[in-house]
């Protein structure tokens, strides 16, 4: 029945609502669809943490096993930086492409130059009232300014991703304005615009990037997105949805406040429930994940999505009953779950005893350890189970289970 469906995979079982012809009409995707990693820059913004020379090399070449397009490895006037980009460069190792954030300035600028690297980030404000509070900017010498940087940068041989940031909050109309009078006036290779404190709605955003689309139509068109507001990966989806080319991610959405696009997930959601690949190998996810927790010590949520160490873990008897008897029948594990944890190189579906046990799991797990009890004991070991479970604030080891299980033998 769902055998070559678009929707339903061995590894990923996702809405047909999402490939229906109508909705898809609407999408806009470009030949060219990517996520260029900002762990090393952005990510490494969040408070506290700090990454080495070294380390920044280490991550680098794990982002590139994943497959990811580009990778931003800090600003080349930051030394520990500028060292990485001489590391990697010399190295010619890594198939990403090597950027690096330069402000709209000429020593910035000669910094990037001198490290080897080819590609940079180069970013300015375009909210005109933070422009006038710390430069004394007016609009048009903010365009100025922009179209003279981004010029010397090419000039200097350097391929150029224009980024405007803090873009959404102006006017609509000047935002089309600033935009055009820079892209037209300077040519950059790409243009990002970020949407800083994460607020735009995403159906904002697949309109914006309709619009920036037709602009711009022969441009790469990136998205750079917080997560402030909790609509950071829908923002993602939106975009690339809409004509956008990339999105720029960071590993467990490490960044300032509530942090940047969370590369695991916008590269999981494209994936599974689109049909959009923008990693050549999403079963490296987790093991990255684990690498950029021990190096930032930012814990991730255990129900984060992707890498969240809890996502496979289960205690609810009705669920546990349907998976046991999906497998019996030969069914794939998505029947109770979006997708594999070998998707995303999780650890295994794990069954486990707690305060949401039911005869199925009593059963499965006497059966285990070739326990037989009567219905009448079931029944008041899962009160047991279910009382314990409580107290402890957790579900049961196995030796705890077999304990209580001696209390009704």
């Amino acid at each position: 029945m769902l055998k070559n469906k678009k929707y339903f995979k061995k590894d990923f079982w996702a809405p047909p609502l999402n490939f229906d012809k109508n909705l898809r009409k609407r999408f806009d995707l470009q030949n060219k669809i990517y996520v260029h990693d900002v762990t090393l820059r952005d990510g490494e913004q969040t408070p506290g943490v700090a990454f080495s020379t070294e380390e920044k090399v280490l991550v680098a070449h794990e982002l590139d096993k994943l497959g990811v397009n580009s990778i931003e490895l800090g600003l080349p006037v930051v030394p520990k930086d500028f060292k990485a980009m001489e590391i990697l460069v010399r190295e010619k190792s890594i198939k990403a492409k090597l950027t690096c954030l330069v402000r709209a300035r000429k020593d910035d600028i000669d910094a990037a130059v001198k490290t080897g690297i080819k590609a940079v980030i180069l970013e300015h404000t375009v909210n005109t009232v933070a422009c006038d509070l710390a430069y004394g900017m007016t609009e048009k010498d903010l365009i100025k300014k922009n179209i003279e940087m981004i010029k010397y940068a090419k000039e200097r041989g350097l391929w150029v991703n224009w980024m405007g940031w803090d873009a959404f909050r102006s006017e609509p109309a000047q935002i089309e304005r600033i935009f055009k009078a820079v892209v037209y006036g300077a040519d950059p290779e790409a243009v990002t615009i970020a949407d800083t404190f994460g607020m735009l709605h995403p159906l904002a955003t697949f309109d914006f990037f309709k619009k920036m689309r037709k602009w711009f139509p022969e441009k790469l068109l990136d998205l750079h997105a917080h997560n402030d507001m909790g609509m950071a990966t829908a923002n993602a989806v939106c975009a690339i949805t809409a004509g956008a080319n990339g999105v720029h991610t960071a590993v467990n959405g490490l960044g300032e406040r509530a942090g940047n696009i969370s590369l695991e997930e916008v590269a999981a959601t494209l994936d599974g429930c689109f049909n959009i690949t923008v990693l050549k190998d999403l079963s490296r996810i987790s093991r990255v994940s684990k690498l950029l927790v021990q190096l930032s010590k930012i814990k991730v949520a255990s129900n984060k999505p992707i890498v969240g160490d809890g996502l496979f873990i289960v205690e609810s008897g009705l669920i546990m009953h349907i998976f046991l008897k999906a497998q019996q029948k030969k069914f794939p594990m998505t029947i109770m779950q979006p997708f594999l944890p070998s998707k995303v190189g999780q650890n295994d579906i794990k069954y486990v005893v707690g305060k949401g046990a039911g005869k199925a799991t009593v059963e499965h797990f006497t059966s285990k350890y070739g326990i037989k009890l009567s219905d009448e004991k079931i029944f008041k070991l899962i009160e047991l189970i279910k009382d314990e479970a409580t107290l402890r604030k957790s579900y049961l080891s196995v030796d705890e289970f077999l304990e209580i299980v001696k209390k009704v033998r």
